[in-house]
Formats: C-alpha cells, sequence, structure tokens
C-alpha cells in the first residue's frame, strides 16, 4: 500500500474510532464504547509502527 493510502487509512480508523466512542458514551452502550477504543489504540498501533519504521532509517545525531 502506498504512503499516502496507509495515512488515510490510519487517519479514518482514529476519526471513525473517536466517533464510536462518543456514540457509546452518548448512549450508554457499553459494547460500542469497548469497540471505539479498541480502533482507536488499533490507530495509535499502526501510527507508532510507521513512526518506528521511519525512526530506523535516519541516521543518528553522532
Amino acid at each position: 500500500m502506498k504512503p499516502k493510502n496507509e495515512k488515510i487509512l490510519i487517519i479514518l480508523i482514529c476519526v471513525f474510532g473517536i466517533l464510536v466512542v462518543g456514540y457509546g458514551m452518548a448512549t450508554e452502550n457499553d459494547l460500542v464504547f469497548v469497540v471505539g477504543i479498541l480502533l482507536v489504540i488499533g490507530g495509535y498501533l499502526l501510527i507508532r509502527w510507521r513512526l518506528k519504521a521511519s525512526a530506523g532509517k535516519k541516521p543518528g545525531p553522532l
């Protein structure tokens, strides 16, 4: 997958997760809330994975 498509996918996962969390809180639906939290955590892990991969390619400060 191209980097631009990956970025868009990660953004959509995070935004959708945030919306699902908000909906779960508003309707007091625990299952929806937990699914939203899992989506946000998944998006966060994808962001960390991309940052770690890009940090490994750069030379150190010395």
